[in-house]
């Protein structure tokens, strides 16, 4: 609840050199005072509860000294006699509001980073009367006293799950405020064309609907189309924040698990010359150019009669038909009737993706071979064939041909890297990240393209006036601005503690 005073330690869990323990609240800064002592100069006593050294602290200092427990001291004298049980050795550091972190007094104990010392000084703290701090709670409590908006809260969040330099990057853009005051900058737009036509609907003796609705038009198509703009960025943001989901489809035996192991560049997958080795879905996570990329090793793809093995197929095809791309693995030894029926059931999914096709173990063939391999996808001898390609979206001259034993991997790569520079790059301006975020921009294009709709067919101003609403709405839910307690919660309940 806004107005007690919480705590939390707001480093990772385990053991580290230093750990952090963080107050805030109306009651911070007297609470950590009166449990931290700090030792006299050129003496060996302490300066225990009378002293009020955090109390007088200025804002962003520091201060040397001691946390210790109260229940094992009961002196009154600021000189003790009997040296009470000291915790830790610590640092304290004291930001006052309005200008901390939460907009509150904070206060910020840092020990050394044992779990057992943390938990120690943590359960004085709560003794003291300080409350154990919700998850996501210090942000929540920045942004209800107005320090920061929903958006920038929400990045903040991913800021801590960054793994990568884009992903940290996009966060970094989000948490400085540009989306933000992009969508407030929408809103007053968008307010300002609602006020109009609110003023209309009061005082209807002007009699200047035509005017007004034609000023209205302007403005939203105008807003309309940057929204658009902003939406057609989210395909970007995801793969920065959530990754490219990649999968490795093919027959068995086609070297997928290989392929895998030589992404990864260490043995994730057991190889064998089995086919049917790999019975279920790999996953593992890797970076390529800044961006997060989730690889996928699948079950080779076939008519299985083993019911585990039928599962395994399953499970292969549901992953290629959620994949940003697939990597289909052939074998120049195998059917190719087969392999091109398979690869034509992944592209026809409902889910549109980008495909890599690969030819694997070409070390294995003479120059000869390899020519008449490439042959079956030539306009002469193999026209059904390059119908299949088109109709998955490739083309012939996009095959690769390699051998992931002898260092093929690396021109998947390639392709995999050239897919991010095209969808995945920064445009330097505002991303979306986020599905809330999406979900929101979408409904206001909507409620725009309603009040459009209704301002082109002449309909009353209240007509347009509601969809405008629902826009500012819909944008105002973005930044936080008229968002529901229930949202707020959902979204701090998925931070870390401490954070």
């Amino acid at each position: 609840m806004k107005g007690d005073t919480i705590g939390a330690i707001s480093t990772p869990p385990g053991s580290g050199g230093i750990g952090i323990i963080r107050v805030s609240g109306p009651d911070a800064i007297g609470t950590v005072d009166g449990i931290f002592a700090s030792k006299r100069k050129n003496s060996e006593t302490y300066c225990i509860r009378t002293a009020h050294e955090v109390v007088r602290m200025s804002a962003f200092t520091l201060k040397h000294g001691y946390i210790y427990d109260p229940a094992t001291f009961s002196g009154e004298k600021e000189e003790n006699d009997g040296v009470p049980e000291f915790v830790d050795e610590c640092l304290v550091s004291v930001m006052r509001a309005p200008k901390s972190y939460t907009g509150e007094d904070v206060v910020e104990i840092n020990t050394h980073g044992g779990s057992a010392v943390m938990r120690r000084v943590l359960g004085i703290l709560f003794r003291a009367g300080v409350r154990p701090a919700e998850p996501g709670e210090f942000t929540k409590r920045a942004f209800l006293n107005g320090r920061i908006d929903l958006t920038q809260a929400e990045a903040v969040a991913d800021m801590i799950q960054a793994r990568t330099e884009e992903s940290r990057r996009a966060a970094m853009d989000q948490m400085s405020g540009k989306l933000g005051a992009l969508v407030d900058h929408h809103a007053q737009m968008i307010g300002e064309t609602l006020a109009r036509l609110e003023v209309a609907i009061d005082y209807p003796e002007y009699d200047e609907d035509e005017q007004i609705i034609t000023e209205a038009l302007s403005s939203l198509k105008g807003t309309g189309e940057a929204l658009k703009e902003l939406a057609a960025t989210y395909e970007q943001g995801r793969i920065v924040r959530e990754g490219l989901r990649v999968a490795i489809a093919g027959r068995p035996n086609a070297g997928k698990s290989s392929l895998l192991n030589a992404l990864l560049g260490f043995g994730r997958a057991i190889v064998t010359d089995i086919p049917g080795t790999t019975r279920d879905t790999l996953e593992e996570g890797m970076e390529i150019s800044g961006y997060p990329v989730i690889l996928t090793d699948t079950a080779g793809l076939r008519d299985a009669d083993d019911p585990v093995e039928k599962i395994g197929v399953e499970r292969a095809m549901n992953e290629a038909a959620r994949a940003d791309v697939v990597i289909f693995l052939m074998d120049p030894a195998g059917n190719l009737d087969e392999e091109l029926a398979m690869l034509g059931k992944i592209s026809a999914s409902k889910t549109k993706k980008h495909i890599i096709l690969a030819v694997n173990k070409c070390d294995l063939l003479t120059e000869a071979e390899l020519d008449a391999y490439k042959n079956h996808f030539s306009a002469e001898n193999g026209a059904k064939n390059v119908e299949i390609l088109t109709k998955a979206g490739l083309d012939p001259e996009d095959i690769l041909y390699i051998s992931v034993k002898n260092g093929g991997a690396a021109a998947i790569s390639g392709k995999i890297r050239e897919y991010l520079e095209k969808h995945g790059a920064g445009s330097g301006g505002s991303i979306l990240t986020g599905e809330r975020h999406k979900a929101l921009v979408d409904r206001a294009i909507l409620s725009i393209d309603r009040a459009i709709l209704s301002a082109e067919e002449k309909r009353p101003l209240d007509f347009i006036a509601y969809d405008v609403w629902d826009c500012a709405n819909a944008l105002g839910e973005i930044t936080g601005r008229n968002v529901t307690d229930d949202v707020v919660d959902m979204i701090f309940s998925k931070f870390c503690l401490g954070k």
